[in-house]
């Protein structure tokens, strides 16, 4: 989101500065300097920013928010925004004597059980921490629990290798299954609930009837087993070991159906897709290995920059939890390897990781003895979506959760209510390459490829009238503030037009280019036009007479009025993105000096920011009117065709070449928690403590 940044350049002097004072004093008799202050907030900022570049989402707000409380800035703004719309959140940690071996979630996420080495066995109440209850009857450490696929069961075992059946509900055991011979690592329910599968330091796999308590199948590896998972039909069981390997029985034949070599290291995780098309297997190796348990082949290989103890996968195989021997939890997207997030959440190795059904809360326990439980945000912070098949040129927001995009394969409509998964459907199949929205959001303008401009009724999509084709592609169109105007630009003229009723009004002429960019003020009094000839015209509308020109040495390709001063944005191709007082003409700011070329632009509705996208992949977020850079957006791999905030602001949208949509969640960075909230709430929120005398925040 953000490059290295030149507040790191101060740090180490800074640091000096500050431990040559006393550690401990007494903050009413030595207020800090004004400059001291200063150099503070810099020193925070610049440590959010390198705890944002390694993902690190929960201490970067911790940073960002401390540095807003002792300076408040524009920068620690936008990134206490960025990071809190990433960061999950410690619902809730606790302490244990001795080591948290193991942790499972019931079926419906709303408790969890934990177990370790004191021998007890705990469940507790997802949501609010709260303990349920606690199972006594093991004689030594346990090392793997499982609930049964009601959650009426827990099965838990350990040392000396006893397995032990609980009835939930009532807190009370029913069952020992005895013939292990040694530690039991790893246990899992069969989809029915009737099967229970084991495996252990005895390198024996064992199958056992629930109902019974009899071993029903035993596998053997070649050395310690470790983990165990079955199929969602059943019919399957994956089990990993220290030899290695993972591998896949048939429990109908009761036969090895595959040997899946290729670790390196002891394999430690096993996990099956819902719809069992893939297999996973996790190893000490720094490698997370995908399979078809039918043929055996190799699917993909992740390869994780860290040490892997343990990890859990969500069902549709898209989220994967790792944890290390350094008491690092990271979340990766199982698909593309990306790192998501990093908390260094344990002071020891981390040994037992839990994801709960639906892949929003998570556990990890770790041989410090800490348990904790976080909340993954309720609705991503950013999505990529396909459903063109040409890249998408245009861009407009008919209503807040309700986006329209243009390409030469046609318009779609996207509902974005559920942020995690917006649905579109194709509505027209003619290339549009311009869009533009009525300010009431009732109209919206569409202009083709081959010159027609289509009125059509937002809600629907219904045309409401075509004006008459102009000459060639039609690739800038602009609404007055009334709605009453419609401006539509052509190869080289501006028509104006009557709306609803589609009469035309006059023709501003003067260009000698392809127009590509329209704007009109917020008083609908000036008009501004760009194109192919270099330069910018400003019009008074009301008269239909150029006010002024500006030659900006290259082709302008975007246009934007700011909301109130009414100053103009420009910006294209081989020229920086310029601020211009309209009223005098005067250049107020440059911004992206010596960028690749900018093709859009996007201020946001209430004037603050302006959003820019271009040749260099990326988009950019400015403040206005200062001009200072916030952030810089990568993630789409073609050049961004257009950019767009909707109406409250909530979502930016950019479109690229690559045929994609990004949305970006808005809202936390226009309106970041206030300055003055609780530290003691944000830093607890995040499990962070603040040690003010060192200029740290860390883990609890």
């Amino acid at each position: 989101m953000r490059g290295p940044s030149w507040r790191l350049v101060i740090l180490a002097w800074v640091l000096t500065s500050c431990a040559a004072r006393p550690a401990l004093r007494q903050a009413e008799v030595l207020q800090p300097s004004p400059t001291e202050q200063d150099l503070r907030a810099r020193v925070y900022l610049a440590k959010g920013d390198t705890a944002l570049e390694s993902r690190q989402w929960g201490l970067a707000v911790g940073y960002f928010s401390v540095a807003r409380a002792t300076q408040d800035s524009a920068d620690a703004r936008w990134g206490l925004g960025w990071a809190t719309d990433r960061a999950s959140r410690q619902l809730w940690t606790t302490k244990t004597e001795g080591s948290v071996l193991a942790a499972a979630f019931s079926p419906d996420g709303k408790l969890l059980a934990s177990a370790g080495f004191d021998a007890v066995i705990r469940l507790w109440n997802t949501a609010s921490g709260e303990p349920v209850a606690e199972l006594k009857g093991h004689a030594a450490e346990v090392h793997a629990v499982a609930f049964s696929p009601d959650g009426r069961l827990l099965a838990s075992a350990g040392r000396p290798g006893e397995i032990r059946l609980w009835d939930v509900r009532k807190g009370q055991q029913v069952a020992v299954f005895q013939g292990h011979t040694d530690v039991v690592r790893g246990l899992a329910f069969a989809p029915s609930g009737n099967q229970l599968a084991s495996c252990g330091l005895d390198k024996t796999v064992r199958v056992w009837d629930v109902g019974t308590g009899t071993e029903q199948l035993r596998f053997e590896h070649d050395a310690y087993a470790v983990a165990v998972a079955f199929s969602g039909d059943g019919r399957l069981l994956l089990s990993t070991s220290m030899d290695k390997t993972a591998r896949v029985w048939d429990l109908e034949t009761r036969e090895a159906l595959h040997r899946l070599t290729g670790h390196e290291e002891m394999v430690v995780s096993a996990a099956f897709s819902a719809d069992g098309s893939l297999a996973m297997s996790a190893a000490s190796d720094h490698s997370i290995r995908f399979w078809n348990p039918r043929s055996g082949q190799l699917v993909d290989v992740l390869r994780i920059q860290a040490d892997i103890s343990t990890t859990a996968i969500d069902p549709l195989f898209r989220l994967v939890v790792q944890a290390g021997w350094d008491g690092r939890v990271q979340l990766f997207d199982a698909r593309s390897g990306e790192l998501l997030e990093r908390l260094d959440a344990h002071r020891a190795a981390v040994a037992c990781i839990a994801l709960s059904p639906d892949g929003r809360t998570f556990a990890s326990g770790g041989m410090d003895g800490a348990l904790h439980v976080w909340a993954r945000p309720a609705s991503p912070a950013e999505v990529l979506l396909r459903g063109h098949e040409a890249w998408v040129e245009a861009l407009a927001f008919t209503q807040e959760q309700e986006l329209l995009t243009g390409a030469e394969d046609g318009v779609r409509r996207w509902n974005l209510a559920d942020r995690s998964a917006p649905a579109s459907r194709a509505e027209r199949a003619e290339a549009v390459v311009s869009l533009a929205s009525s300010p009431d959001r009732r109209l919206l303008a569409a202009g083709t490829l081959t010159g027609q401009v289509r009125l059509l009724e937002a809600a629907t999509g219904l045309q409401l009238r075509e004006l008459p084709t102009v000459k060639g592609s039609v690739r800038a169109l602009a609404f007055s503030p009334d709605g009453k105007v419609l401006a539509v630009g052509d190869e080289r003229d501006v028509s104006l037009w009557s709306v609803p009723d589609g009469a035309q009004l006059g023709r501003l002429v003067g260009h000698t280019g392809k127009l590509w960019a329209l704007a009109i003020d917020s008083t609908g009094t000036r008009l501004a036009s760009g194109g192919a000839d270099k330069v910018v015209r400003l019009w008074d509308l009301a008269r239909r007479q150029p006010l002024r020109q500006w030659d900006v040495g290259d082709r302008v390709r975007a246009l934007a009025f700011t909301p109130g001063d009414n100053h103009l944005v420009t910006a294209g191709m081989k020229q920086p993105i310029r601020l211009w007082n309209a009223s005098d003409g005067l250049l107020l700011k440059s911004m992206d000096e010596g960028a690749v070329g900018v093709l859009s632009l996007s201020v946001s509705p209430d004037g603050r920011f302006l959003a820019s996208g271009g040749m260099d992949m990326r988009v950019k977020v400015w403040s206005l009117p200062s001009g200072d850079l916030l952030g810089s957006v990568r993630g789409q791999q073609g050049f961004v065709s257009a950019v767009a905030f909707s109406p409250g602001m909530s979502v930016l949208a950019s479109a690229s070449s690559d045929r994609t949509l990004r949305l970006l969640h808005f809202d936390t960075l226009a309106h970041p928690p206030p300055a003055g909230a609780p530290l003691s709430e944000t830093l607890l929120r995040h499990g962070l403590v603040w040690d003010e005398a060192r200029l740290v925040i860390q883990n609890r």
